[in-house]
């Protein structure tokens, strides 16, 4: 088994939640956020773009190391195994606030409306009347110097006029961080103890954190991994600044190989190795792992398929977006039904006191619902004070959170590098199924707004949570009140620490990428200028990929044996998995050989020297991007 797997909770074990490990872990945040954002935004490389944060496990690797010297001089001060959980949580979550696809796209949303609006493109009279003015800045003076640089943040009009935007989308990003704890509160004893998920992406985190005399380090194969990918890092870093020296690169392109109809119409294909995605996806299950390169290939044959049949007149085929939209709906609800029993037995529990069923929940069920209800609630209130009308906030955000269960169910199952749901949020799929005609102009711009959280949430915080509980279990601490506390002290200075590093930056350097800021604002301008009724084919569509996934659902309940997983495929189309297919076919080519031929103790004989390549390439990948950071120059990064 998998360290997670093995792992039991001793409720006499000290809380992991010390003093010490908070405050060690606020320290961390600033350094991990000026890195996270300056490799977004600048350098390229952003760490919040995978589901596993270089910068964090770069950061938990030094820690540990500096603990194995404070154990031999000061063994009494040295941090227990359960504190660096509480730090590696909060870092993660702090990175996740403030990711590539949340306050770093988000900031440049609340600008860009008034600074870019000219007579030509009459943003003034389409929809500065709908825009709530304390969620975004709209003086002048505040905007100049951090469009244009060269300037201070630190001046009274400049604090003024970001202070109550900030606190607004700080209040935003803190309350739906906390109604996704207790989301979390409630599906963690389904997830984990019932369906007995595997949660791949912390297996490395805690094998490193386990104690010296039966951890990870301790494996020889280990550092043959590391070396391999760490050498490889090295290798091209060195080759990046010095080009005399040969680039070792295991890249190709055979787009070129598919030049004839109808195969031309198969898109591009890049064959790329990734050393830390074959040890990450080497801890998917079997038949995962082969779905997601499976059907990355059965959406190449749409493609196909649709020039075979001239079906590639239609705008938008296969219209890919919708499809994983309609998937993506389909196992959230999926998700409830199949935790059915379990959300039954929490009903009983809060009204039979008697029969109490959450004695080692993080959060008691009824304070759970309680804040659930209330959370939900204050979204709601905050937009319709921003202009949407009460029933599509309701109707947006949940549907926001039924993705959000989605997703951290789909990544404690199948463990993918990375997940995105550009243009598959909430937006689009209200968008398509009742058009922005019936949404309305004030709607549309404060859904406009939400572009910093609903872009591609690749860095979503839901996810974090759950594996923080179950590593939390894994080292022997009860997750408890005081670990919600910690998550949500570091949601709020993560988001803060964010918003004044791009704030302090923009104003030396000018905005940031604001691009971003005008992909939101060009699809408002095309909403209210161009206003559609219904979109038919993304609807029909999006009910198609529903059902194709429910279909695939109850294959694999009729045939266990039946290899495709329908949690892969809506992942299949996804921009990463153009990037990783081939990482995760290698790693399952590995895999089926291994177990085929070694069996069950070869794999567990092997297991480090995967776990290994995931952290030689984050650390001496993580480590140049420092360097870069540092000297103020561009390095080699080892993911895009």
């Amino acid at each position: 088994m998998t360290p997670a797997r093995n792992s039991k909770i001793d409720l006499h074990q000290p809380s992991g939640v010390t003093g010490r490990s908070i405050v060690l872990a606020l320290l961390l945040i600033p350094p991990n956020a000026y890195w996270s954002i300056h490799r977004g935004l600048i350098w390229g490389g952003p760490p919040a773009t995978l589901s596993l944060f270089y910068n964090v496990v770069f950061t938990l690797f030094v820690l540990i190391l500096l603990n194995r010297v404070i154990q031999i001089i000061f063994p009494k001060q040295a941090l227990r195994p359960a504190e660096f959980v509480t730090v590696y949580i909060m870092l993660s979550l702090a990175t996740a606030v403030g990711g590539f696809d949340t306050i770093q796209v988000l900031i440049q949303v609340l600008g860009h409306p008034f600074w870019f609006a000219t007579p030509e493109n009459e943003w003034r009279q389409l929809f500065w009347h709908h825009l709530p003015r304390w969620l975004t800045v709209d003086d002048m003076a505040v905007l100049e110097g951090y469009y244009r640089g060269e300037s201070s943040f630190y001046t009274l009009t400049h604090i003024k006029g970001w202070a109550r935007p900030v606190l607004g989308w700080t209040t935003f990003l803190t309350t739906m961080g906390f109604v996704m704890v207790c989301l979390n509160s409630l599906f963690r004893k389904q997830w984990t103890e019932h369906e007995k998920l595997t949660y791949p992406i912390i297996q490395l985190p805690i094998g490193m954190i386990k104690p010296a005399d039966s951890g990870l380090f301790k494996s020889r194969i280990l550092w043959l991994g590391f070396g391999i990918a760490g050498g490889l890092n090295m290798i091209n870093s060195l080759h990046y600044i010095f080009p005399a020296i040969p680039e070792i690169s295991f890249y190709a392109e055979i787009t070129s190989l598919f030049d004839q109809k109808p195969w031309n119409a198969i898109g591009r294909v890049r064959l790329r190795l990734f050393p830390f995605a074959i040890g990450l996806a080497f801890f998917i299950p079997l038949d995962l792992s082969f779905s997601c390169w499976f059907f990355f290939l059965l959406w190449k044959g749409q493609n196909v398929l649709g020039s075979i049949a001239g079906w590639k007149s239609l705008p938008n085929f296969p219209y890919k977006e919708a499809q994983s939209s309609g998937s993506y709906l389909c196992i959230g609800l999926l998700t409830l039904w199949m935790s059915r029993s379990h959300l039954k037995s929490i009903v009983k529990s809060i009204f039979f006191r008697n029969h109490r069923i959450d004695a080692t929940e993080p959060m008691p069920y009824p304070l759970a619902i309680l804040g659930l209800i209330g959370g939900i609630s204050l979204l709601v209130i905050l937009s319709y004070q921003a202009g949407m009308l009460i029933w599509m906030a309701t109707l947006f955000f949940g549907i926001f959170f039924l993705l959000s269960i989605t997703v951290t169910r789909m990544r404690a199952e199948l463990g993918h590098p990375a997940h995105e749901l550009y243009w598959r949020g909430p937006d689009a799929i209200m968008l398509t199924s009742l058009g922005p005609k019936r949404l309305g102009m004030p709607t549309l711009s404060v859904i406009s707004l939400f572009w910093g959280f609903t872009r591609a949430q690749r860095g979503h915080m839901m996810p974090h949570q759950l594996e923080g509980f179950k590593l939390a279990s894994g080292t022997s601490f009860q997750p408890t009140g005081r670990l919600i506390w910690a998550m949500m002290l570091a949601i709020i200075v993560g988001a803060v620490v964010s918003f004044w590093i791009l704030l302090d930056s923009s104003y030396k350097m000018g905005a940031l990428r604001s691009r971003w800021g005008g992909e939101s604002l060009q699809r408002l301008e095309n909403w209210i200028s161009h206003p559609t009724s219904t979109d038919i084919p993304g609807t029909v569509f999006m009910i198609i990929g529903f059902l194709l996934t429910l279909v695939l659902m109850v294959m694999r309940l009729r045939w266990i044996w039946l290899p495709f997983h329908p949690v892969a495929y809506p992942f299949g189309n996804s921009f990463t998995l153009q990037w990783l297919w081939f990482s995760f076919f290698i790693s399952w080519l590995a895999k089926w050989l291994i177990l085929k031929h070694g069996g069950l103790g070869m794999f567990r004989r092997l297991t480090p020297f995967f776990l290994g390549l995931i952290l030689g390439e984050f650390v001496i990948g993580g480590g140049w991007t420092i360097i870069g950071l540092i000297m103020q120059i561009p390095v080699y990064v080892f993911w895009h």
